[in-house]
């Protein structure tokens, strides 16, 4: 009962927000690990820690249909492509999933209303800006330390213990990473053929972005510039321009108002407080006065489509995946395009790889399959045939495979690389490269990254890993200043107030009549245990 109560808890705050056992014993692996991908593509060796079959280990005699929920909007063909999977599933494993998607429009109130109702679910993609750390300390998701090695074999032998430990919540592991690295690198995706044309800066500084964006304005008054919308349920940023300051300051937390520098991550200031943070929201203001975004954005549920040229830049949520993409799709679609990506972290000196918690599968508790759910899940990323449907949709129909190695998109098949949102299911071994080019952009950016992240101080570590919040002591102020933000803060960062300064101390008062201080000062205790333990000073 105290697990459903907390799970419910999670959802009010947010405010969008056993199986089958197996009758064997499960053959001892070798201690040898997978080979890694070779610098062409193609997979070196694969051990037979990839190459059991599970009828041989389990007993799979009943079938089951299990649910899978991710993120956001699949592909249109993506019907298609679970069809194909769900046949050879069936054949491999007796088993069918039924994959669900929360759609972007409102996916924290579907995602949570999942975990709290009981809805059947028996796997889920989960992240830490899902809030994994969180709803794990609430029970929603099931523990895995004692399944992994007996249901997911060759997931326990493929990834590294280490990786497993910074998945960990409270001394227990319940998620399974994805297994491939990436960086947590966002950035400003814009148009570097009209930043050309008009002889304008690179965004690269608030002054550049200002004079970049104006400069647009002048030149082609009919050209759209902005297309920013509200944030809902993040307590720091409701407006995604504020993304923006990413190129000002070098932050390992920011989080209620608190900030503190990636060089000095103990150092707590009170940012809402501070000058700066006046002078940041007069900013805001100024550019929208100028009419860089619509009056009307925060009515707005969909930012307008960069990739249709109805806007020239956009300085959240994008990462190099997207930007490459964007940069791939103009040179089919916008001959006369060119694509530039100005990274937060080469900036400001914080680049990192992305922590294992970036993309990873959980079973919720509640699961009434949870063995049978392992079993798939590590069938899923470890079997090339299943893991290549679910990245790559179906071959010959959504994407061919040149010169026996190089992955090549059919072009409007209604499907292309991961259009089922299934990053959390990725796996190093099956990655597909890409047939080489004179165009080294995205390498030649990856390589860049390697660089960077291993200069910076802490040498490319996401200082947040492992730090779990523990809100259980100010639950009913959380839920109180989220209201707050959303009604106060967000119109400030959006740059649709009269008087900043006015603004912000009349957010602030209300802030502080939800309990702000007592949020803060438990935050901050806790952030800077987690410093000390880890070293971080």
């Amino acid at each position: 009962m105290k697990k459903i109560i907390s799970i419910v808890l999670v959802l009010c705050v947010i405010l969008s927000l056993t199986g089958c056992k197996s009758e064997a014993e499960p053959t001892k692996e070798t201690d040898s690990k997978p080979t890694v991908v070779a610098n062409d593509g193609e997979v070196a060796e694969v051990t037979e820690a990839l190459s059991n079959d599970p009828k041989e280990r389990y007993d799979l005699s009943e079938a089951v249909n299990l649910v899978f929920y991710m993120v956001g909007d699949p592909g249109k063909d993506y019907q298609a492509v679970v069809d194909e999977l769900n046949k050879y599933l069936s054949e491999k494993i007796n088993t069918t999933i039924d994959f669900r998607f929360t759609t972007w429009t409102d996916w924290a109130t579907k995602y949570n209303l999942v975990l709290s109702s009981g809805e059947q679910c028996d796997l889920m993609y989960a992240s830490s800006w899902t809030n994994y750390s969180t709803l794990a300390q609430t029970g929603a998701f099931l523990a895995l330390d004692d399944l992994l090695e007996e249901y997911a074999p060759n997931l326990y032998k493929l990834i590294d213990p280490s990786i497993y430990d910074m998945c960990k919540v409270g001394g227990a592991l319940y998620s399974i990473p994805a297994d491939q690295k990436t960086y947590d690198a966002s950035g400003i995706r814009y148009r570097e053929d009209l930043r050309k044309k008009y002889d304008l800066p690179v965004p690269n500084t608030l002054e550049n972005f200002e004079a970049y964006i104006s400069g647009i304005q002048k030149n082609d008054p009919d050209q759209g510039l902005l297309s920013p919308i509200a944030i809902s349920n993040s307590y720091m940023s409701s407006f995604y321009m504020n993304s923006i300051f990413s190129l000002k300051y070098s932050l390992s937390l920011a989080n209620y108002g608190l900030t503190a520098s990636y060089e000095s991550p103990m150092e707590v200031t009170d940012y809402w407080r501070s000058t700066d943070f006046v002078q940041d929201m007069t900013l805001l203001k100024k550019w929208a006065d100028m009419g860089f975004w619509s009056k009307s954005s925060l009515s707005k549920t969909d930012a307008d489509s960069f990739d249709e040229g109805l806007t020239v830049a956009e300085v959240s949520g994008i990462n190099q995946d997207k930007w490459i993409g964007s940069y791939n799709l103009a040179k089919e679609k916008h001959p006369d395009w060119e694509i530039g990506y100005v990274t937060y972290g080469l900036i400001n000196n914080t680049l990192a790889p992305a922590s294992p918690l970036q993309n990873a599968t959980v079973i919720p508790y509640n699961s009434k399959n949870p063995e049978r759910a392992l079993i798939a899940l590590d069938f899923l990323m470890t079997d090339e045939t299943a893991n290549d449907l679910v990245q790559y949709g179906i071959q010959g129909k959504h994407w061919n495979l040149v010169d026996g190695k190089y992955y090549e998109e059919i072009k409007d098949s209604g499907f292309s690389y991961e259009n089922m949102n299934s990053w959390d299911l990725r796996n190093h071994l099956f990655k597909k490269e890409m047939k080489p080019s004179d165009d080294t952009s995205y390498k030649d950016m990856m390589d860049s990254y390697d660089v960077a992240s291993a200069n910076t101080k802490w040498q490319g570590k996401d200082l947040k890993t492992g730090f779990v919040e523990d809100y259980s002591s100010y639950e009913i102020e959380r839920a109180n200043l989220i209201s707050v933000i959303a009604q106060y803060l967000t119109p400030i960062q959006a740059g649709l107030v009269d008087d900043v300064e006015a603004s912000i101390n009349e957010f602030l008062k209300q802030a502080d009549a939800a309990g702000l201080q007592k949020i803060q000062d438990s935050y901050k205790e806790q952030w800077i245990v987690h410093c000390e333990e880890f070293g971080y000073k």
